[in-house]
């Protein structure tokens, strides 16, 4: 019931080339000109954004860093976060970093595109990131940022022979502009996309066959679609079940995409396990067998669950959903793909969920803190009491569904 093709690294040391389903950009605000666009970075940098002025792992200001030079060692790649990781600012020594850590393919999600995303998509920006409404267009700054992440996104893809594949951003105002965008980055050579989790994507459900021309040509583009960590937050109509509570604050470690605190952290996944229950149910993978889905950074406990419950309710159901030819959990490992956090038991979700061996996938998250040390030695260990053959899958075949050759 897989989408998988015999591995190209079948049979190999699957912990020498990994397929990693996330890692980031991490140039500083201080490179944005260089890097994106002046007239962006001017604009920014006269708004005056404070959420830019922790001095966490990652944090997006460093200016004592004047080159992407830290010296590329296997510690170095496993042990230094932030924008001072080797590979964080430039891209051709990200190769380098592959290499030294045994990944073949790597899924890129962005920070400088996230700002964009958030500004353009958060109403109350300016009280959440921290500047005067009146300093800055959020509508448009916010649009332009996306616009200078994806092609940025292209360049990079195109320059790494697609080994690194930076996700590129499609807002989901409406069907036209959703349309737009995609073709526009699929036209430009981006291998892989993300849409907001938290949001009805052209305000109705994703599941609504008016939307099928967008999953299609994803489909038909060996395009990998993804929700990310970071766009979920809208999915709560209120951001008061965290407040005033003690142990809900937001650690230092925190950043624009993660406050790091126990709440956020347990309801993380319920905006992508709601995004899923209305394409699975409404028949999305049905009609588009060849859709390749990631839910990235989102925790990985409730996708085992997720299955079963659905399945429940597919014969609960089973008039109103006559035309699914699959079991809900059947179209979760043919079409979805997972990454759990460092600290999660894989190897007892993968005891407990046996049909979640062809969806979970290794993700570092470099290199973000909270990606952890060592990470690929990490989940080795988890996985000591698992087969070869599950091992090769989570490091290195089932993420062939989102970074396809």
């Amino acid at each position: 019931m897989t989408m998988q093709a015999e591995s190209r690294f079948s049979g190999a040391n699957y912990l020498d080339r990994a397929l990693d389903a996330d890692s980031h950009e991490m140039i500083p605000l201080e490179f944005w000109g260089a890097v994106f666009s002046e007239e962006i970075a001017a604009k920014l940098a006269k708004a005056n954004i404070q959420m830019f002025t922790t001095r966490a792992e990652n944090s997006l200001s460093r200016p004592d860093i004047t080159a992407d030079d830290t010296v590329i060692t296997h510690d170095s790649v496993w042990t230094t976060k932030g924008p001072g990781a080797p590979g964080a600012i430039d891209f051709v020594r990200r190769l380098s970093v592959l290499d030294a850590m045994g990944i073949d393919r790597q899924l890129v999600f962005p920070s400088f595109g996230l700002l964009g995303y958030s500004l353009y998509c958060t109403p109350n920006a300016p009280e959440r990131l921290g500047y005067n409404e009146a300093d800055l267009d959020r509508i448009t700054v916010g649009r332009d940022i996306v616009d200078a992440h994806n092609a940025w996104a292209a360049r990079t893809t195109r320059s790494s022979d697609s080994r690194l594949r930076p996700v590129a951003i499609v807002l989901t105002d409406s069907i036209e502009q959703m349309m737009t965008q995609l073709e526009a980055v699929i036209q430009d050579g981006c291998r892989a996309v993300m849409i907001p989790a938290g949001i009805p994507p052209a305000n109705t459900s994703p599941a609504d066959r008016a939307l099928d021309p967008f999953w299609a040509l994803l489909a038909e583009s060996n395009v990998a679609v993804t929700v990310h960590i970071g766009t979920e937050s809208a999915f709560l109509a209120s951001t008061r079940w965290n407040a005033n509570v003690p142990e809900f604050v937001p650690s230092l470690n925190s950043s624009l995409e993660f406050p790091v605190e126990p709440h956020r952290a347990a309801n993380v996944h319920f905006a992508a396990d709601n995004f899923l229950c209305a394409m699975i149910l409404g028949g999305v993978f049905e009609r588009h067998p060849a859709l390749r889905f990631g839910v990235i950074e989102l925790s990985a406990e409730w996708i085992g669950p997720l299955g079963a419950r659905l399945d429940a309710l597919a014969k609960e159901f089973a008039r109103r959903l006559s035309s699914l030819s699959l079991r809900p959990s059947e179209y979760i490992a043919r079409n979805v793909r997972v990454t759990p956090f460092y600290y999660e038991e894989v190897g007892e979700i993968l005891d407990r969920y046996p049909n979640v061996q062809d969806v979970l996938v290794y993700a570092s998250d470099y290199p973000h803190r909270e990606g952890g040390k060592y990470s690929k030695d990490i989940y080795d260990k988890k996985l000591i009491d698992m087969p070869h053959d599950v091992r090769e899958k989570f490091f290195v075949r089932n993420a062939e569904l989102l970074m396809p050759d």
